[in-house]
């Protein structure tokens, strides 16, 4: 499956369903991943301290571009009202990673 098929429900039925395990408590209530041939979808979520000390992220705010920019398709849509964050991390990216988007929100 290629990067952008998971949002293809005739080839992705299940959409990013794996679920993550050892995610950092002090950031995240839970979350769930899909590996494809060219890397893996996140889709996390904060929990309830971090949504009240980040309450919205909107990359029209300077700020918030300049921290989020570099992550891959990163998406905040669903951040104000299911603390949702997705975002995709290709085979080859090192730094951008969920390990990097846990760090900037402790």
């Amino acid at each position: 499956m290629k990067k952008n098929d998971v949002w293809n429900q005739e080839i992705n039925p299940d959409g990013i369903s794996n679920e993550l395990k050892g995610l950092e408590p002090l950031v995240w209530f839970g979350g769930y991943f899909l590996k494809t041939d060219d890397g893996v979808w996140y889709e996390v979520y904060v929990n309830d301290t971090i949504k009240k000390e980040t309450p919205n992220i909107d990359l029209s705010n300077t700020e918030d571009k300049e921290t989020y920019e570099n992550f891959h398709n990163i998406n905040f849509d669903h951040y104000k009202d299911d603390k949702q964050i997705t975002f995709f991390v290709p085979n080859d990216e090192g730094q951008y990673t969920l390990d990097e988007l846990t760090d900037i929100l402790i």
